[in-house]
Protein backbone atom coordinates (compact mmCIF):
# COMPACT_ATOMS: atom_id res chain seq x y z
CA UNK A 1 0.00 0.00 0.00
CA UNK A 2 1.65 3.29 -1.06
CA UNK A 3 1.87 6.18 1.38
CA UNK A 4 0.70 9.74 0.84
CA UNK A 5 -2.59 8.44 -0.57
CA UNK A 6 -6.27 8.29 0.28
CA UNK A 7 -8.05 4.95 -0.06
CA UNK A 8 -11.79 4.34 -0.26
CA UNK A 9 -12.15 0.89 1.26
CA UNK A 10 -12.37 -0.99 4.54
CA UNK A 11 -9.14 -1.14 6.49
CA UNK A 12 -7.69 -2.75 9.54
CA UNK A 13 -4.89 -1.01 11.40
CA UNK A 14 -3.02 -3.33 13.73
CA UNK A 15 -1.25 -1.85 16.75
CA UNK A 16 0.41 -4.41 18.99
CA UNK A 17 -2.22 -7.00 18.08
CA UNK A 18 -5.02 -4.49 18.56
CA UNK A 19 -7.28 -3.99 15.55
CA UNK A 20 -9.06 -0.81 14.58
CA UNK A 21 -11.67 -1.20 11.84
CA UNK A 22 -12.75 1.69 9.67
CA UNK A 23 -15.14 1.79 6.75
CA UNK A 24 -14.63 4.74 4.46
CA UNK A 25 -11.61 6.94 3.80
CA UNK A 26 -8.22 6.35 5.38
CA UNK A 27 -5.70 9.14 4.79
CA UNK A 28 -2.05 8.16 5.16
CA UNK A 29 0.80 10.58 5.65
CA UNK A 30 4.07 10.39 3.75
CA UNK A 31 5.69 8.56 6.67
CA UNK A 32 5.41 4.82 6.19
CA UNK A 33 4.58 4.05 9.80
CA UNK A 34 1.98 6.71 10.57
CA UNK A 35 -1.64 7.21 9.63
CA UNK A 36 -3.98 10.03 10.58
CA UNK A 37 -7.26 8.45 11.65
CA UNK A 38 -10.49 9.58 13.21
CA UNK A 39 -11.40 7.12 15.95
CA UNK A 40 -15.02 8.27 15.90
CA UNK A 41 -15.43 6.64 12.50
CA UNK A 42 -14.19 3.26 13.62
CA UNK A 43 -16.91 0.67 14.01
CA UNK A 44 -14.87 -1.98 15.80
CA UNK A 45 -12.62 -1.37 18.80
CA UNK A 46 -10.53 -4.02 20.46
CA UNK A 47 -9.40 -3.90 24.07
CA UNK A 48 -7.10 -0.89 24.22
CA UNK A 49 -5.22 -1.34 27.49
CA UNK A 50 -1.88 -1.69 25.68
CA UNK A 51 -2.36 1.04 23.10
CA UNK A 52 -2.83 4.31 24.97
CA UNK A 53 0.89 4.96 25.43
CA UNK A 54 1.45 4.77 21.66
CA UNK A 55 -0.93 7.63 20.84
CA UNK A 56 -0.03 11.27 20.39
CA UNK A 57 -2.59 14.05 20.04
CA UNK A 58 -2.92 15.65 16.64
CA UNK A 59 -5.02 18.63 17.69
CA UNK A 60 -5.74 20.55 20.89
CA UNK A 61 -8.21 18.98 23.29
CA UNK A 62 -11.66 20.46 22.92
CA UNK A 63 -14.26 20.07 25.65
CA UNK A 64 -17.12 20.23 23.17
CA UNK A 65 -15.97 17.09 21.35
CA UNK A 66 -17.71 14.00 22.64
CA UNK A 67 -16.61 10.45 21.96
CA UNK A 68 -18.02 7.11 22.99
CA UNK A 69 -14.99 4.93 23.68
CA UNK A 70 -14.02 2.20 26.13
CA UNK A 71 -13.03 3.59 29.57
CA UNK A 72 -9.31 2.94 29.14
CA UNK A 73 -9.32 5.05 25.98
CA UNK A 74 -11.63 7.75 27.30
CA UNK A 75 -9.30 8.32 30.26
CA UNK A 76 -6.51 9.27 27.85
CA UNK A 77 -8.56 11.07 25.21
CA UNK A 78 -11.78 12.13 26.86
CA UNK A 79 -12.64 14.98 24.52
CA UNK A 80 -10.65 14.35 21.40
CA UNK A 81 -11.65 12.55 18.24
CA UNK A 82 -8.53 12.61 16.04
CA UNK A 83 -5.06 11.20 16.72
CA UNK A 84 -1.84 10.52 14.91
CA UNK A 85 -1.20 6.88 15.65
CA UNK A 86 1.96 4.93 14.98
CA UNK A 87 1.00 1.63 13.39
CA UNK A 88 2.88 -1.63 13.10
CA UNK A 89 0.99 -2.93 10.07
CA UNK A 90 -1.42 -1.23 7.73
CA UNK A 91 -3.33 -3.51 5.39
CA UNK A 92 -6.75 -3.84 3.83
CA UNK A 93 -9.06 -6.50 5.22
CA UNK A 94 -8.11 -9.82 3.54
CA UNK A 95 -10.25 -10.84 0.61
CA UNK A 96 -10.23 -13.76 -1.80
CA UNK A 97 -7.11 -15.83 -1.23
CA UNK A 98 -6.19 -13.36 1.52
CA UNK A 99 -9.15 -14.38 3.70
CA UNK A 100 -8.37 -14.75 7.41
CA UNK A 101 -7.66 -18.29 8.54
CA UNK A 102 -6.96 -20.25 11.67
CA UNK A 103 -3.53 -21.89 11.87
CA UNK A 104 -3.17 -25.65 11.38
CA UNK A 105 -0.79 -27.47 13.73
CA UNK A 106 0.19 -31.01 14.60
CA UNK A 107 -0.63 -32.39 18.03
CA UNK A 108 3.05 -33.22 18.37
CA UNK A 109 4.19 -29.61 18.67
CA UNK A 110 4.91 -28.22 22.11
CA UNK A 111 1.52 -27.52 23.78
CA UNK A 112 2.67 -23.97 24.53
CA UNK A 113 2.63 -23.31 20.77
CA UNK A 114 -0.99 -24.45 20.63
CA UNK A 115 -1.98 -22.25 23.57
CA UNK A 116 -0.20 -19.23 22.09
CA UNK A 117 -2.11 -19.66 18.83
CA UNK A 118 -5.40 -19.88 20.71
CA UNK A 119 -4.41 -16.70 22.55
CA UNK A 120 -3.51 -14.98 19.29
CA UNK A 121 -6.28 -16.13 16.95
CA UNK A 122 -8.98 -17.43 19.29
CA UNK A 123 -8.63 -20.96 18.00
CA UNK A 124 -6.43 -23.47 16.23
CA UNK A 125 -6.94 -26.58 14.10
CA UNK A 126 -5.05 -29.71 15.08
CA UNK A 127 -4.87 -31.84 11.94
CA UNK A 128 -3.97 -35.17 13.54
CA UNK A 129 -5.75 -34.93 16.88
CA UNK A 130 -7.45 -38.35 17.03
CA UNK A 131 -5.43 -41.52 16.52
CA UNK A 132 -6.79 -43.39 13.46
CA UNK A 133 -7.72 -46.49 15.47
CA UNK A 134 -9.63 -44.44 18.05
CA UNK A 135 -11.33 -42.49 15.27
CA UNK A 136 -12.50 -45.73 13.69
CA UNK A 137 -13.90 -46.97 17.01
CA UNK A 138 -15.80 -43.73 17.48
CA UNK A 139 -17.19 -43.77 13.96
CA UNK A 140 -18.24 -47.42 14.21
CA UNK A 141 -20.03 -46.74 17.50
CA UNK A 142 -21.81 -43.46 16.88
CA UNK A 143 -22.39 -42.95 13.16
CA UNK A 144 -25.03 -45.71 12.89
CA UNK A 145 -27.08 -43.90 15.54
CA UNK A 146 -27.32 -40.72 13.46
CA UNK A 147 -30.02 -42.19 11.23
CA UNK A 148 -32.20 -42.94 14.28
CA UNK A 149 -32.57 -39.28 15.24
CA UNK A 150 -34.77 -36.61 13.73
CA UNK A 151 -33.32 -33.19 12.84
CA UNK A 152 -34.41 -30.04 14.59
CA UNK A 153 -35.55 -29.27 18.14
CA UNK A 154 -39.08 -30.03 19.33
CA UNK A 155 -38.98 -27.96 22.55
CA UNK A 156 -37.91 -24.48 23.52
CA UNK A 157 -38.49 -21.03 22.12
CA UNK A 158 -38.48 -20.39 18.39
CA UNK A 159 -35.10 -18.67 18.70
CA UNK A 160 -33.50 -21.84 20.07
CA UNK A 161 -35.17 -24.02 17.48
CA UNK A 162 -33.64 -21.85 14.80
CA UNK A 163 -30.31 -21.66 16.62
CA UNK A 164 -30.02 -25.44 16.86
CA UNK A 165 -30.96 -25.88 13.20
CA UNK A 166 -33.91 -27.39 11.41
CA UNK A 167 -31.75 -29.78 9.39
CA UNK A 168 -29.26 -30.52 12.17
CA UNK A 169 -29.27 -33.52 14.48
CA UNK A 170 -27.86 -33.10 18.00
CA UNK A 171 -27.16 -36.29 19.95
CA UNK A 172 -25.98 -36.37 23.56
CA UNK A 173 -25.30 -39.16 26.06
CA UNK A 174 -22.39 -40.34 23.94
CA UNK A 175 -20.92 -42.56 26.66
CA UNK A 176 -23.99 -44.77 26.22
CA UNK A 177 -23.09 -45.14 22.56
CA UNK A 178 -19.33 -45.49 22.78
CA UNK A 179 -16.77 -46.20 25.47
CA UNK A 180 -14.27 -44.79 22.98
CA UNK A 181 -15.69 -41.38 23.86
CA UNK A 182 -14.44 -41.90 27.42
CA UNK A 183 -10.97 -42.60 26.04
CA UNK A 184 -11.00 -39.43 23.94
CA UNK A 185 -12.21 -37.47 26.95
CA UNK A 186 -9.02 -38.49 28.76
CA UNK A 187 -6.71 -37.47 25.91
CA UNK A 188 -3.73 -35.66 27.53
CA UNK A 189 -3.70 -32.79 25.03
CA UNK A 190 -7.44 -32.27 25.39
CA UNK A 191 -7.16 -32.35 29.19
CA UNK A 192 -4.11 -30.10 28.99
CA UNK A 193 -6.12 -27.41 27.22
CA UNK A 194 -8.66 -27.34 30.03
CA UNK A 195 -5.96 -27.44 32.71
CA UNK A 196 -4.14 -24.53 31.07
CA UNK A 197 -7.12 -22.20 30.70
CA UNK A 198 -9.49 -23.23 33.50
CA UNK A 199 -7.10 -24.52 36.17
CA UNK A 200 -5.91 -28.06 36.77
CA UNK A 201 -8.95 -30.33 37.28
CA UNK A 202 -11.03 -27.23 38.05
CA UNK A 203 -13.72 -27.91 35.45
CA UNK A 204 -16.40 -30.26 34.16
CA UNK A 205 -17.55 -31.33 30.73
CA UNK A 206 -20.11 -28.87 29.44
CA UNK A 207 -21.51 -31.03 26.67
CA UNK A 208 -20.39 -33.95 24.56
CA UNK A 209 -22.72 -33.95 21.58
CA UNK A 210 -22.75 -35.01 18.00
CA UNK A 211 -23.66 -32.07 15.79
CA UNK A 212 -24.75 -33.52 12.47
CA UNK A 213 -25.43 -30.82 9.87
CA UNK A 214 -27.58 -32.12 7.06
CA UNK A 215 -28.13 -31.02 3.46
CA UNK A 216 -30.13 -27.82 3.20
CA UNK A 217 -29.13 -26.46 6.59
CA UNK A 218 -28.70 -22.69 6.72
CA UNK A 219 -25.86 -20.86 8.51
CA UNK A 220 -26.12 -20.71 12.26
CA UNK A 221 -26.06 -17.31 13.94
CA UNK A 222 -22.55 -16.37 14.97
CA UNK A 223 -22.13 -16.39 18.72
CA UNK A 224 -19.73 -16.67 21.67
CA UNK A 225 -20.07 -19.85 23.74
CA UNK A 226 -19.29 -18.04 26.99
CA UNK A 227 -22.56 -16.12 26.76
CA UNK A 228 -24.42 -19.20 27.97
CA UNK A 229 -23.24 -17.84 31.33
CA UNK A 230 -23.33 -14.05 30.82
CA UNK A 231 -22.88 -13.16 34.48
CA UNK A 232 -19.70 -15.23 34.70
CA UNK A 233 -18.18 -14.18 31.37
CA UNK A 234 -15.86 -11.24 31.07
CA UNK A 235 -12.57 -9.97 29.64
CA UNK A 236 -9.34 -11.37 30.98
CA UNK A 237 -10.49 -14.86 31.91
CA UNK A 238 -11.94 -17.94 30.30
CA UNK A 239 -14.92 -19.89 31.63
CA UNK A 240 -15.26 -22.34 28.76
CA UNK A 241 -12.99 -23.94 26.13
CA UNK A 242 -14.26 -26.24 23.40
CA UNK A 243 -13.09 -28.80 20.89
CA UNK A 244 -15.01 -29.87 17.81
CA UNK A 245 -13.68 -33.22 16.65
CA UNK A 246 -14.31 -33.98 12.99
CA UNK A 247 -15.77 -37.48 12.63
CA UNK A 248 -16.31 -36.81 8.93
CA UNK A 249 -14.48 -34.40 6.66
CA UNK A 250 -15.48 -30.76 7.22
CA UNK A 251 -15.74 -28.97 3.86
CA UNK A 252 -16.96 -25.62 2.57
CA UNK A 253 -19.85 -27.48 0.94
CA UNK A 254 -21.09 -29.59 3.85
CA UNK A 255 -21.13 -27.03 6.67
CA UNK A 256 -17.61 -26.58 8.06
CA UNK A 257 -17.75 -24.34 11.12
CA UNK A 258 -17.60 -20.60 10.44
CA UNK A 259 -15.02 -18.83 12.63
CA UNK A 260 -14.05 -15.17 13.08
CA UNK A 261 -10.32 -15.17 13.90
CA UNK A 262 -9.36 -12.54 16.43
CA UNK A 263 -12.94 -11.85 17.52
CA UNK A 264 -12.18 -13.18 21.00
CA UNK A 265 -10.64 -9.74 21.59
CA UNK A 266 -13.57 -7.75 20.22
CA UNK A 267 -15.74 -5.91 22.74
CA UNK A 268 -19.48 -6.35 22.99
CA UNK A 269 -21.65 -9.41 23.26
CA UNK A 270 -22.66 -9.68 19.60
CA UNK A 271 -20.53 -7.39 17.44
CA UNK A 272 -21.33 -7.08 13.78
CA UNK A 273 -19.29 -9.43 11.60
CA UNK A 274 -18.61 -8.92 7.91
CA UNK A 275 -18.36 -12.00 5.65
CA UNK A 276 -14.75 -11.21 4.76
CA UNK A 277 -13.78 -11.35 8.44
CA UNK A 278 -14.72 -15.03 8.64
CA UNK A 279 -13.11 -18.30 7.65
CA UNK A 280 -14.23 -21.92 7.57
CA UNK A 281 -12.74 -24.69 9.72
CA UNK A 282 -12.08 -27.00 6.78
CA UNK A 283 -10.42 -30.17 8.08
CA UNK A 284 -10.17 -33.90 7.58
CA UNK A 285 -11.85 -36.51 9.77
CA UNK A 286 -9.73 -37.00 12.88
CA UNK A 287 -8.84 -33.31 13.10
CA UNK A 288 -10.12 -30.95 15.78
CA UNK A 289 -10.64 -27.25 16.19
CA UNK A 290 -9.81 -26.01 19.69
CA UNK A 291 -11.21 -22.60 20.52
CA UNK A 292 -11.87 -19.97 23.15
CA UNK A 293 -15.34 -19.43 24.55
CA UNK A 294 -14.97 -15.81 23.44
CA UNK A 295 -14.51 -16.33 19.70
CA UNK A 296 -17.41 -15.68 17.33
CA UNK A 297 -18.37 -18.82 15.43
CA UNK A 298 -21.30 -20.85 14.16
CA UNK A 299 -22.25 -23.87 12.11
CA UNK A 300 -21.87 -23.42 8.37
CA UNK A 301 -24.51 -23.88 5.69
CA UNK A 302 -24.67 -27.34 4.16
CA UNK A 303 -25.21 -26.86 0.43
CA UNK A 304 -24.33 -30.43 -0.51
CA UNK A 305 -26.88 -32.82 -1.97
CA UNK A 306 -26.36 -35.76 0.34
CA UNK A 307 -23.47 -35.17 2.78
CA UNK A 308 -23.89 -35.11 6.55
CA UNK A 309 -21.19 -33.20 8.39
CA UNK A 310 -20.69 -34.94 11.73
CA UNK A 311 -18.68 -33.29 14.49
CA UNK A 312 -18.27 -34.19 18.15
CA UNK A 313 -18.69 -30.91 20.00
CA UNK A 314 -17.20 -31.19 23.48
CA UNK A 315 -16.40 -28.25 25.72
CA UNK A 316 -15.27 -27.72 29.27
CA UNK A 317 -16.63 -25.19 31.77
CA UNK A 318 -15.46 -23.95 35.15
CA UNK A 319 -16.56 -26.52 37.71
CA UNK A 320 -18.92 -24.19 39.59
CA UNK A 321 -21.06 -23.49 36.52
CA UNK A 322 -24.09 -25.46 35.36
CA UNK A 323 -23.39 -27.53 32.25
CA UNK A 324 -25.61 -27.39 29.17
CA UNK A 325 -25.97 -31.17 29.07
CA UNK A 326 -27.44 -33.10 31.99
CA UNK A 327 -24.87 -35.88 31.91
CA UNK A 328 -26.23 -37.81 34.88
CA UNK A 329 -29.55 -38.28 33.05
CA UNK A 330 -27.97 -39.29 29.74
CA UNK A 331 -25.38 -41.70 31.16
CA UNK A 332 -26.34 -44.68 33.29
CA UNK A 333 -24.46 -45.75 36.41
CA UNK A 334 -23.73 -49.04 34.71
CA UNK A 335 -21.91 -47.31 31.87
CA UNK A 336 -20.27 -44.74 34.15
CA UNK A 337 -18.61 -47.54 36.12
CA UNK A 338 -16.86 -48.67 32.92
CA UNK A 339 -15.32 -45.28 32.18
CA UNK A 340 -11.84 -44.08 33.20
CA UNK A 341 -11.79 -42.09 36.43
CA UNK A 342 -11.18 -38.77 34.71
CA UNK A 343 -14.12 -39.36 32.36
CA UNK A 344 -16.30 -40.21 35.37
CA UNK A 345 -15.36 -36.89 36.92
CA UNK A 346 -16.01 -34.94 33.75
CA UNK A 347 -19.52 -36.39 33.58
CA UNK A 348 -20.27 -35.50 37.20
CA UNK A 349 -20.03 -38.98 38.71
CA UNK A 350 -17.25 -37.69 40.94
CA UNK A 351 -17.71 -34.52 42.97
CA UNK A 352 -16.15 -31.15 42.29
CA UNK A 353 -13.61 -30.40 45.01
CA UNK A 354 -12.03 -26.97 44.41
CA UNK A 355 -8.94 -25.99 46.36
CA UNK A 356 -10.37 -22.88 47.99
CA UNK A 357 -14.08 -23.56 48.56
CA UNK A 358 -16.58 -26.20 49.59
CA UNK A 359 -17.26 -29.43 47.74
CA UNK A 360 -20.06 -29.47 45.16
CA UNK A 361 -22.13 -32.25 43.63
CA UNK A 362 -22.26 -34.47 46.72
CA UNK A 363 -24.36 -37.54 47.58
CA UNK A 364 -25.34 -37.79 51.27
CA UNK A 365 -22.48 -35.28 51.65
CA UNK A 366 -20.07 -37.90 50.39
CA UNK A 367 -18.18 -37.75 47.13
CA UNK A 368 -20.52 -38.74 44.29
CA UNK A 369 -18.17 -41.60 43.44
CA UNK A 370 -19.89 -43.63 46.19
CA UNK A 371 -22.59 -44.28 43.61
CA UNK A 372 -20.03 -46.04 41.47
CA UNK A 373 -19.17 -48.51 44.20
CA UNK A 374 -21.17 -51.73 44.05
CA UNK A 375 -23.88 -51.94 46.74
CA UNK A 376 -22.64 -48.73 48.40
CA UNK A 377 -26.08 -47.18 48.58
CA UNK A 378 -27.61 -50.37 49.94
CA UNK A 379 -25.07 -50.43 52.75
CA UNK A 380 -25.87 -46.83 53.66
CA UNK A 381 -29.60 -47.43 53.68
Amino acid sequence: MPCGSTFDSTFVIEISRTYWLKEGLLSLTNRSDYGAISLDRYTRLDYVNDIKDMMTLSSPMRSEDKVNKPPSLVSRARSLSTFAVKVKNRTSIPRGDQMPALPHLSRHVNPSEIWSNIDEHGGVIIDDFIDPSLLQRLRDDVLPAVSDFQPGASTGQDFWKDFHGTATKRITGLAELSLAWGDLLCDPLYKGMADHYLGEDDYYLNTGQLICIGPGETPQILHRDELNWPDAAGPGHEITLTAIFALTDFTEENGATVVVPGSHRWPGANPEVQPDQTCRAVMKAGSAILYSGKIMHGGGANVSKDQWRVGLHAGFISGWLRAEENHQLTTSLEVARKLPEHAQKMLGFRSYVPAKSGRLGLVNFEDASVLLEANSMGAQQ
